[in-house]
């Protein structure tokens, strides 16, 4: 497998509350006054008063209160958190929520117990991982059907057999499902040097390890197979663990030899098994939203969709009726980031601290719908201001804003300490419940010129009935041959005013006329004052 390094490491980011509620309290026994308390902690303990402390400094939104620690300290209580035989999911899920720290491979192990591929016993963590690589590789052998192999003892197998134990008809299947994954890797990530470091798309190794990865899958699960964006969701995770440059245990059984610990432990080494393990128990929990069946009910995606609409409407009252009012689906924007876990809206540094986030949510994927609520709140007068095309352009392409923005505001929502802006003047809820006046909607002129209307169709029928064409085109009055106007009067004038003038042709009211019949008979019909035109 190629295992060039491409891309730099991404840098630490460590803003942002827990995303779990506390866990329960250590107890401890109240130590002497004469006795530092802190002595008498042991390493979990440290990690835990330090992590709860960060929990509630941050939840107050206090930058004066946080504590401040170093880059290095950050290390050395995620370090602690690894070292008892038995690991505390509730610590490291405390810190996790508020990001992992840059530092060689505490990503990859973080990831591998958040995702449950490891075990919190640590004994059991070799064993676990040599049976788990054997499978996978005995899949690698299995899965991949080569049909020139046995040959000589099948004679009546041949490419246009359709027999369902024939393997040329299983390998046409097969190249089908590979052809749908081949065109989806090629566009995995490829502006990162990592993936596409020879400038050829979709030819490096780690393209390779994708490909295998997603076909087996697609095997071993012939309900969903394959589906389009399940690579956006097994990049991160295969960067992960492939770009851990060192090789370290953190305190891996002691009775284990060092040529073990070299081997079970490499995390680049064994990227791709690992990453299938951990792509496949991700995909158990998320599997839904790539379900076709399920699109419109309650677990899929659809509901998803719901969920956080209804979300942004309890948090932003004014916005969510906004966009409603533009009829703004929440499904033209919002399938993409709920499906593929925001992984195609942010830069890889920032997708992978957002995961870290993610996988500590005990109520997964709660803290997604409030990282999706506050991507729209981010943004909100530009959604306010802008048209219905200005607003789908903005949320299928979002804006580049500062990633701990985002995701403090997140946090915000989620503790219900966000407060939306007072509503501007002449809208929100109050203001849409208010129908608007219009000038022309005066019943009393309404009334009284569909009369007038009535009574100008009756008059015009007797006429055409008494009196020839001809002479009634002489009488200055004009039928209309494709469309007509007629004249009745408008608001204040209820009485037709009298025309003496004799330059002109006299109007009755209801007297129907013509632009184009006027033009060619030589004359104009000018309108009294107080008169208007009511088109037909």
């Amino acid at each position: 497998m190629d295992n060039t390094e491409g891309t730099p490491a991404v840098e630490a980011s460590s803003a942002g509350a827990p995303d779990v509620p506390p866990a329960p309290s250590v107890e401890t026994h109240e130590p002497p006054s004469s006795v530092d308390p802190e002595s008498t902690l042991s390493g979990d303990e440290k990690a835990f008063k330090a992590t709860n402390s960060s929990e509630s400094d941050s939840g107050s939104g206090s930058e004066e209160c946080a504590p401040k620690i170093t880059f290095n300290e950050r290390v050395h209580l995620f370090e602690e958190a690894l070292k008892p035989s038995v690991i505390d999911l509730s610590i490291i899920r405390n810190l996790a929520v508020q990001g992992i720290p840059e530092a060689p491979g505490l990503r990859p192990i973080y990831w591998k117990i958040l995702l449950n591929y490891l075990p919190i016993n640590k004994p059991n963590w070799a064993r676990d991982l040599t049976s788990m690589r054997k499978t996978y590789t005995e899949w690698m052998t299995e899965l991949f059907v080569d049909p020139h192999e046995g040959e000589e003892e099948k004679h009546d197998d041949h490419p246009l057999s359709t027999s369902t134990s024939s393997k040329w008809n299983a390998f046409f299947k097969d190249t089908e499902i590979m052809e749908e994954i081949e065109k989806d890797v090629k566009r995995t990530f490829p502006h990162l040097h990592f993936f596409n470091h020879d400038k050829q798309t979709g030819s490096t190794g780690h393209y390779e390890a994708l490909r295998r990865i997603l076909f087996i899958y697609a095997k071993l699960n012939p309900g969903i197979r394959y589906v389009q964006g399940m690579n956006e969701i097994l990049g991160p995770i295969y960067y992960c663990f492939a770009t851990d440059p060192i090789c370290n245990a953190y305190g891996a059984d002691e009775g284990l030899s060092p040529t073990d610990v070299s081997k079970l432990f490499d995390w680049k080494e064994n990227a791709e098994a690992d990453a299938f393990f951990c792509f496949t128990n991700l995909m158990s929990e998320i599997m839904n939203n790539f379900l076709k069946t399920l699109d419109r009910s309650e677990v899929g995606v659809s509901g998803s969709i719901q969920r956080l609409n209804q979300l942004l409407r309890e948090q932003d009252e004014e916005l969510w009726m906004n966009l409603e009012e533009k009829k703004l689906n929440p499904q033209f924007y919002s399938f993409r980031w709920i499906t593929l876990l925001l992984s195609q809206e942010f830069e890889l540094p920032d997708v992978m601290r957002l995961w870290d986030s993610l996988f500590a949510d005990q109520w997964r994927f709660r803290f997604l719908y409030y990282f999706c609520c506050a991507m729209l709140i981010c943004v909100r007068d530009r959604l306010l201001a802008g048209t219905f095309a200005d607003n789908l352009k903005l949320l299928q392409s979002y804006p580049p804003i500062d990633f701990q923005i985002i995701h403090r505001t997140a946090h915000d929502l989620r503790d219900g300490v966000w407060e939306p802006p007072a509503p501007r003047p002449g809208t929100g809820p109050a203001a849409a419940k208010r129908k608007p006046k219009s000038r022309t909607s005066s019943p009393s002129i309404i009334s009284s010129s569909l009369s007038q209307l009535s009574v100008a169709t009756h008059n015009i029928t007797a006429n055409l009935k008494e009196k020839s064409r001809e002479k009634f085109f002489s009488s200055g009055a004009m039928l209309p041959t494709s469309s007509a106007t007629v004249a009745v009067p408008v608001s204040g004038s209820d009485t037709p005013p009298s025309s003496s003038s004799s330059s002109s042709p006299r109007i009755s009211p209801g007297t129907f006329f013509n632009a184009k019949e006027e033009k060619s008979s030589g004359f104009t019909i000018s309108l009294p004052k107080g008169w208007g035109k009511f088109t037909l």
